[in-house]
């Protein structure tokens, strides 16, 4: 476990030091409107009344609702879009932007500029000016949809795609680094026949996790992510069964032949190290692309895919930090007090090589907004019918003459991978002088 002072050193950093103050700040800033987005901007009002009737659509997870009338009972429907702005309300509260990034606003299409004339239709089929509680602020696109929205919404998919892949990537990275550097090549220690049926365990896992299930996995494929993650799991867990079952009947032969002294040092550190050496020398851009491409879009793929592909330079670095640290005084200490190898890991060096990693994740957060707006940009990112910074973007490349759909997101992008940055070379060059 991470020890407290370390925390508070880096809150004291971050919060203290008037370099920091406005990067902090804006990251903080767009935190906050990827929480409350959904709040902030929705087609639905806040709080309306309708014929003496109270009611909370933003808040309200039904599709319809049955008010009383004058006139007998009516069905809303929540999700009529542009229709809640032509209800005759006797009050109501729209959010600071009254669209959802999907709604089309066909009377203001297409490229309507934040300073263009923006009507609206009423029923009675006569066009007046849209009311600036209505305004698109930040214009509109080729189809309607407000741009105020599709960032507002786009902040989720940057700020949440950037923490969690890089989650996923420290969970494998730290567990590998630390295994390759810690262990080396002499941990997994295992007899003769234990290691021929490894190797026959390998292949055996591979035909009944993989090759039988074939079928299941493609079709998984083309079903959507969550159902690929499902089948992906069924498979590791068939392959770790599998595994089990051949590591433990190749011990038992071992143990009948008497053979136990005899063992053989499976090199981890080597075939961690050149699996690394093989991922970095694709160029990451081209696999993620390629990979994203394959896979259905869709948000949990996206974290899935840059997390698996942005490991191993994290997993070098830990690796090279715990061929230090493992040479210390505090280890060789806790080894003569007879700690474990696994405490000594996670309790003794981590937090010594903690600052280090941090580093690497915050450039790493920065890295991914780059990867997941350049996905975005070229349509194999998230479905295209989700707003992020990278599909507005895409918008600008077909239409140089709408600039604020240039200048909005481009600013968002550009304030967000920024501030990632300076925190994280604040924090290198503040690991230096200590």
């Amino acid at each position: 476990m991470i020890k407290m002072h370390i925390f508070n050193k880096y809150r004291r950093i971050l919060f203290q030091h008037k370099v920091l103050k406005w990067p902090v700040y804006i990251i903080s800033f767009f935190v906050v409107i990827a929480i409350v987005a959904p709040l902030i901007s929705n087609d639905k009002p806040l709080f309306c009344i309708y014929n003496g009737n109270w009611l909370f659509p933003t808040f309200s997870a039904k599709n319809t609702i049955i008010v009383q009338t004058n006139f007998g009972q009516e069905t809303l429907n929540y999700n009529m879009g542009k229709e809640w702005k032509l209800l005759e309300t006797s009050f109501a509260i729209f959010p600071l932007c009254a669209y959802s990034p999907n709604t089309i606003d066909a009377d203001n299409a297409p490229l309507k500029s934040p300073f263009d004339k923006q009507v609206i239709t009423l029923k009675n089929g006569n066009s007046v000016s849209l009311p600036y509680k209505y305004r698109h602020w930040l214009g509109t696109t080729q189809n309607g949809n407000d741009v105020l929205a599709g960032i507002l919404h786009g902040t989720k998919i940057s700020i949440s795609v950037g923490f969690f892949s890089m989650l996923l990537a420290a969970l494998i990275g730290i567990s590998l680094g630390a295994m390759a550097g810690y262990f080396q090549n002499s941990f997994f220690k295992v007899g003769y026949f234990q290691a021929v049926f490894i190797f026959m365990g390998i292949f055996f896992s591979w035909f009944y996790g993989f090759k039988v299930r074939s079928h299941a996995l493609s079709n998984a494929l083309s079903a959507g992510s969550g159902n690929m993650l499902l089948q992906l799991l069924i498979s590791l867990f068939i392959i770790s069964l599998v595994m089990l079952v051949f590591v433990f009947i190749g011990k038992k032969i071992d143990r009948l032949f008497k053979l136990n002294e005899k063992v053989i040092s499976i090199p981890i550190d080597l075939i961690i190290s050149r699996c690394i050496e093989v991922l970095n020398s694709i160029p990451s851009l081209l696999l993620v692309i390629t990979v994203a491409s394959i896979l259905t879009p869709s948000y949990i793929s996206l974290i899935l895919i840059i997390g698996f592909l942005s490991w191993t330079h994290l997993a070098r670095l830990v690796r090279a930090e715990y061929l230090k640290a493992k040479n210390f005084d505090y280890v060789t200490a806790g080894k003569a007090l007879g700690f474990s190898d696994l405490q000594i890991i996670i309790k003794h060096i981590l937090p010594n090589v903690f600052p280090v990693i941090l580093v690497q994740l915050v450039f790493g957060m920065a890295g991914a907004v780059l990867v997941e707006s350049s996905l975005s940009f070229i349509g194999v990112g998230v479905p295209l019918d989700v707003a992020t910074w990278g599909s507005l973007l895409n918008e600008a490349r077909n239409n140089f003459s709408a600039w604020w759909l240039e200048l909005f997101p481009g600013l968002c992008l550009f304030g967000l991978v920024f501030s990632y940055n300076k925190i994280a070379s604040y924090l290198s060059l503040h690991q230096k002088e200590d």
